[in-house]
């Protein structure tokens, strides 16, 4: 018999989909600012519950104002860990906020392979964003020492290390990313 609250409030909402729908979503993102941390954790597990349905609103509700309401969306999106937020979750990585930009690559890492192909367009365009360019640098050194990364991709995590990397990391990700494109043909 479980004694604690949260623990017995979690068990209710393991299986959320009778429950809630997507009606409850921006019910629930507007509860990700609650004061009440048990309300917000609520919130999150539930909209990690309904999943991929809850995406499109949870990814407009990125471009708020709250970095906190940010930082609880990016921990909801990798919750959900679906690719399709891949593309969100690395404009992220150029936010103001210190915490959100950390999540944003919390997220990105436990999306594996699928991440990384955004994170080299968007390393191709906005080279010039240094938060973007610490961000890759953090992301693709955990996937390189988990042994995930491919050679092509070492060379953007090399490049992104070189003296000057805004000369030689747009190249080194068009490689990669026509690399990985390959690999799928």
């Amino acid at each position: 018999m479980v004694n604690n609250p949260v623990i017995s409030a979690m068990h209710i909402i393991t299986d959320c989909s009778d429950e809630y729908t997507i009606n409850d979503i921006p019910t629930l993102i507007k509860q990700l600012e609650d004061p009440d941390g048990f309300i917000r954790m609520h919130a999150r597990h539930v909209l990690i519950c309904i999943g991929k349905s809850a995406l499109p609103e949870l990814i407009n509700a990125l471009s708020g104002p709250n970095s906190q309401l940010r930082w609880q969306i990016i921990k909801v999106l990798e919750g959900i860990q679906d690719t399709s937020a891949a593309r969100a979750l690395v404009e992220c990585l150029k936010d103001e906020n210190a915490g959100v930009r950390w999540a944003a690559s919390d997220a990105l890492i436990s999306l594996h392979q699928a991440g990384i192909p955004p994170l080299l367009e968007a390393l191709m365009r906005d080279i010039d964003s240094i938060w973007l360019r610490q961000g890759a640098h953090h992301i693709l050194h955990v996937i390189k020492d988990a042994g995930r990364l491919h050679q092509a991709e070492e060379k953007v995590f090399e490049a992104l290390e070189d003296v000057e990397p805004t000369a030689a990391v747009p190249w080194a990700a068009e490689k990669a990313l026509e690399a990985i494109r390959h690999k799928k043909t």
